[in-house]
């Protein structure tokens, strides 16, 4: 566990604060075993800071955001293919806008091999997570460490997430897999159509690359 990343969360050098975050990220993701190395880094005063890891699968982005306390610090993970932006959510690929970061989640439930009326019971559920990230969640330590510090929490549960899934998860956003994509970007459409939910900024949700 990085005690250091908690305890220089408030740095205003933009690079010690992104070697806090990549420490962090190191000491609980072995990301030699993914062979995914640093590729891409990004940070601002206002104590935001971004780790892109990259390998010839994909690339994982890491974005971290201060709050006013420790305990409402934020840590989102996204998955990219390898043409994803570093800094921008969007871009237009094959001539068509569309979203190039991808949650976690709604890969995992395609893994899962849920259909898209089974991922949308899951989704409406209470908990609305894969198994995985419920059984994590409902750990003594995952809960002190969310309470306590929840980017930690991010990293740990991506941690329990990649054993599980192992190359699997990867290998659904490499280029090279060109016929896994289109399967996945089928569900993701049939998916949002059936949760009829309309993005409110961007390209639709299911517009993804």
């Amino acid at each position: 566990m990085s005690a250091f990343m908690k305890e220089n969360r408030t740095i205003k050098d933009g690079e010690k604060l992104v070697n806090a975050l990549t420490q962090m990220i190191e000491e609980n993701l072995d990301t030699r075993k993914w062979d995914l190395h640093l590729g891409f880094t990004a940070s601002s005063r206002r104590g935001n800071a971004t780790a892109i890891y990259e390998s010839p699968r994909c690339r994982v982005s890491f974005s971290y955001s201060q709050q006013q306390r420790p305990e409402h610090d934020e840590l989102s993970v996204e998955f990219g293919r390898l043409h994803a932006a570093n800094e921008m959510p969007f871009m237009k690929y094959q001539g068509e806008e569309c979203r190039c970061w991808h949650n976690f989640v709604d890969p995992l439930r395609f893994l899962d091999d849920l259909s898209a009326e089974h991922a949308k019971e899951q989704f409406v559920m209470p908990k609305g997570v894969p198994s995985v990230i419920e059984a994590f969640s409902h750990s003594e330590a995952a809960k002190k460490t969310l309470n306590e510090f929840p980017p930690l929490y991010a990293v740990t549960l991506q941690s329990v997430i990649w054993k599980h899934y192992g190359q699997r998860l990867f290998d659904l956003f490499d280029l090279r897999r060109p016929e896994l994509w289109e399967k996945y970007r089928r569900f993701i459409k049939e998916y949002y159509r059936l949760l009829g939910m309309k993005a409110s900024f961007g390209p639709p949700y299911e517009n993804i690359c």
